[in-house]
Order: structure tokens, then C-alpha cells, then sequence
């Protein structure tokens, strides 16, 4: 578990370096190196925020989809997600919508083959005025 431990860091330290920002998250973030997870996640932890890694998926990834995966998770709780996803009766088209909506500020050489975006869903028609009022 510690050379996981040691490339999640790396690969932390990388995103810093290029947005700050995320610092702000990251400081308090518990971490969990588990094989129960499929690729990665974010929850609650008490008064925290726990961010869950299978060793496996990220060790296999290349460290542009490492950095993008840890910012993926992370906008998952600057956008306020955990916050949100109880209010919604479906939570697999949550986490879809989630997904697509947070993907829009990786770039796209940081998320792994079959990272959703916009591109994903050509028949999809946004409103962009919608919330203008």
C-alpha cells in the first residue's frame, strides 16, 4: 500500500502545483486504498470528505489520468455532490449527470477512455439561458 500511497501523492503534488485551488480540498481529505471500489470515489466520513482509490485501476493509469482523476474526484466535492445526490430518487443518472457535468473542466488528455463529456451525448440539447432570469 505504500507505493500507492506514494503515487497517489505524486500525482496530488502534480495537480497542485498546476491548480492551486485544489490544495483546499486535499488538506483534510482521508484517503482509503481499497480493491471494494471499482476505480475511485469520494463520500462522507463523519464531518469529513474520504476519498476511496483501487490500487489496481490507478496504478494502471498513465499520470495525466492520475492528475485527472484525483481533480475528478475532487470537483465531485467542490460542486457540492455528496451535498446533493440524496435529493435525487435515481442515483445512477445523478452520478452520470455528476460525472458530465464536472468532466467539462478536465482536460480531455486527463480523463481515461470513457470519461463522459458533452461529446458522449450528441442528441443532448442544452439550454444555455436556462437559470438567466
Amino acid at each position: 500500500m505504500k507505493d500507492i500511497a506514494n503515487q497517489v501523492s505524486r500525482s496530488s503534488k502534480k495537480l497542485l502545483f498546476r491548480e492551486p485551488f485544489y490544495g483546499l480540498f486535499l488538506v483534510g481529505l482521508n484517503k482509503e486504498y481499497s480493491e471494494r471500489v471499482p476505480t475511485a470515489g469520494v463520500s462522507k466520513n463523519d464531518i469529513g470528505v474520504k476519498l476511496a482509490i483501487n490500487p489496481k485501476f490507478f496504478m494502471d493509469l498513465n499520470e495525466d489520468h492520475r492528475m485527472g482523476l484525483i481533480k475528478h474526484e475532487l470537483l465531485h466535492i467542490s460542486f457540492g455532490h455528496l451535498l446533493i445526490r440524496d435529493k435525487y430518487p435515481d442515483k445512477k443518472l445523478f452520478n452520470i449527470a455528476a460525472d458530465l457535468e464536472i468532466n467539462q473542466y478536465i482536460d480531455r488528455n486527463c480523463l481515461p477512455d470513457g470519461g463522459i463529456i458533452m461529446d458522449t451525448f450528441p442528441e443532448l440539447k442544452i439550454d444555455r439561458r436556462a437559470g438567466t432570469d
